[in-house]
């Protein structure tokens, strides 16, 4: 069970419980399944979600269009595009008032992320919350269940590291606990690049270096940019792996290709570095492995907020 503020402490763990039968099922198909395709062409209301794959492959879910987008909430989206946060933040403020679930990520987003607003943990992880309640394993919507998953990771984001300015305690070993439920149900990139990264350094789990490169892998197949540049790093420290520059640059420029300019500046500037540390040979030799698993995992083409 994720951890809330005090106030919901009361929640009942079954609201997120998974079967093993249900984990086991479908474990060792995600860690191996290719990139999910794009929900939208990268300008809909999904294109800051984390994409993830559906808990089984024979399950077909309807395609339908997102009840809960209405027209206030389409300018809220325009305006945080454009970069008129203010008017985004009124506007998204009205529509959490009805109680949309789109909303609310959007508000825990910007203020996690501090776009048009101060940065407040304690405000982030309270909208968080509020869409995570929404969490139901048999939701029929695809859309609405991708969004209430992706707030669940974002809170076990705040269980792992903790934030004491909104009064919240790290815990390591719940954070693993529920990136685990989410990764192995539903293949969610950023819970097996945090398990990956946890399992490597024995944080909040037993440490074992082979199952965090796996982790990794998995994320990785995702074109999910942080596991991609941390993969980079290993190979480039020859941390658990043996050193290979080559193979360095090439995750960094698949990781440059993955990422979000906005939120993951430190990744180009980081690629940018090696690559310059690297004679031609090697570059291009990147290059050319970058293609071939950008050929075999394409990365979904985003572009930054405000764009």
């Amino acid at each position: 069970m994720l951890i809330w503020p005090a106030v919901l402490r009361g929640m009942q763990e079954v609201r997120f419980g998974i079967s093993n039968a249900a984990l086991g099922a479908c474990g060792l198909m995600l860690m191996l399944a290719p990139a999910a395709a794009a929900d939208d062409d990268g300008k809909g209301p999904l294109s800051e979600f984390y994409s993830y794959l559906p808990a089984a492959p024979d399950i077909h879910l309807p395609e339908i269009s997102i009840p809960f987008w209405t027209d206030d909430l389409k300018k809220a989206k325009r305006a945080y595009k454009t970069g008129d946060y203010a008017r985004a933040l009124k506007l998204f403020r009205r529509v959490s008032d009805d109680g949309n679930i789109v909303a609310d990520w959007y508000l825990g987003h910007m203020y996690n992320q501090g776009v048009g607003v101060p940065r407040d943990d304690a405000m982030a992880y309270s909208y968080y919350t509020r869409v995570a309640e929404h969490y139901d394993p048999e939701e029929t919507d695809p859309n609405r269940l991708k969004i209430t998953v992706d707030a669940m990771v974002r809170l076990a984001d705040y269980q792992r590291t903790g934030a004491v300015n909104a009064g919240i305690q790290p815990d390591p070993k719940a954070a693993a606990q529920n990136y685990l439920k989410i990764a192995t149900a539903y293949g969610h990139p950023a819970a097996q690049f945090a398990l990956g990264v946890m399992s490597i350094k024995g944080e909040g789990l037993k440490k074992n270096p082979g199952q965090g490169l796996k982790w990794l892998m998995a994320a990785a197949r995702k074109r999910y940019a942080p596991a991609e540049a941390y993969l980079g790093d290993l190979y480039w420290s020859g941390q658990i792996v043996n050193a290979d520059r080559t193979r360095a640059v090439m995750w960094y420029i698949l990781a440059r290709e993955s990422a979000r300019p906005d939120e993951n500046p430190e990744i180009y500037a980081r690629a940018k570095q090696i690559e310059a540390s690297v004679g031609e040979d090697e570059r291009i030799e990147a290059e050319a492995r970058a293609k071939v698993w950008d050929d075999q995992y394409p990365a979904e083409k985003v572009k930054p907020a405000g764009d």
